[in-house]
């Protein structure tokens, strides 16, 4: 069954007396005086240099000790600890599947608790920091093996899409999506279990809350995803990531590509296999694009309520 509104209110209040217990420096002075720490995180997050402009921000309090103290990061995470101390207090009203409540609750405890492996994801240095503060800043939402950010489709992927699928693109957009904003665009989590493996049924789970998610909030117009792992190019390689389609397949999203994959992207990533076969040229990875309405997403999620939590 679905957690409870006291169940909820139980992982807030634990999540909330520990941030309060926890002994963190202040980015603000005694007083109250100066900017909010959701600013001050802002800040750091648009600065071209994080790790020193966050240096900078704490000499300015007389914070001396180094950030990357031990490998702990203390600065890093006492900024994001503050900033989620203010956030904590607005869950309860938050519009979202009553799971990620609990799983940002479960965040913020790793801002204060983290376990030892957890450390190197507040290095201000990595795209984990970023995901993290947008996490405190309730602007990125952790859904299970994905997270997910409101955003939309960008008019400059049209142009990258295969001259064949592009009528279909867009009538989707304005009949189904009705816009191209703002939609759920989903990001592969960096705090799970297995971050080198992706999981059937973990990845239903992520869709479903994502789905219920948007239910709540009116104005979200469906999901957009683009990723390597949803190209149909990358089963020749992988057939075992092939599920991944399925939830969009079965509800009639739009599935196409938007251009190769670079390098970069992480296709490379955890498979021998798909890395030799991408040496020899037996494998062009592109950019699977999947398009999910509003509507198709409510329906799939309500047409499987095995994939709420027990």
């Amino acid at each position: 069954m679905v957690a409870s509104r006291e169940q909820i209110a139980s992982a807030i209040a634990e999540c909330r007396r520990a941030l309060e217990d926890a002994d963190i420096p202040s980015f603000t002075d005694s007083a109250g005086g100066g900017e909010p720490h959701e600013t001050l995180l802002r800040n750091v997050l648009t600065s071209a240099d994080r790790p020193a402009a966050l240096r900078l921000l704490a000499d300015g309090r007389g914070l001396t000790h180094q950030n990357d103290a031990n490998g702990t990061f203390p600065l890093s995470r006492a900024l994001l600890a503050h900033v989620a101390r203010r956030s904590v207090d607005t869950l309860n009203e938050l519009p979202v599947e009553a799971s990620v409540k609990a799983k940002i609750c479960d965040f913020y405890k790793c801002f204060v608790h983290p376990s030892p492996s957890e450390y190197q994801l507040f290095d201000p240095h990595r795209t984990s920091f970023v995901a993290l503060a947008k996490i405190a800043l309730l602007e990125r939402f952790p859904a299970g093996q994905f997270d997910w950010e409101l955003s939309g489709f960008p008019r400059s992927w049209l142009a990258r899409v295969p001259v064949s699928s592009l009528p279909r693109v867009a009538y989707f957009i304005g009949r189904h999506l009705r816009g191209f904003a703002p939609c759920i665009v989903p990001h592969m989590a960096y705090r799970r279990k297995n971050p080198l493996m992706l999981i059937r049924r973990e990845c239903e789970k992520a869709w479903y809350r994502m789905a219920l998610s948007a239910e709540l909030q009116p104005d979200i117009k469906g999901l957009v995803a683009c990723s390597w792992f949803l190209s149909r190019d990358t089963f020749i390689a992988s057939p075992h990531l092939s599920f991944v389609l399925v939830p969009f397949s079965e509800s009639g999203a739009l599935i196409t590509t938007r251009g190769a994959a670079d390098e970069d992207e992480g296709f490379l990533t955890g498979s021998e296999a798909r890395k030799k076969l991408y040496q020899k040229g037996n494998y062009k990875p592109t950019m699977g694009l999947v398009l999910w309405s509003r509507h198709q997403m409510i329906a799939w999620a309500h047409s499987h309520p095995e994939l709420a939590d027990t």
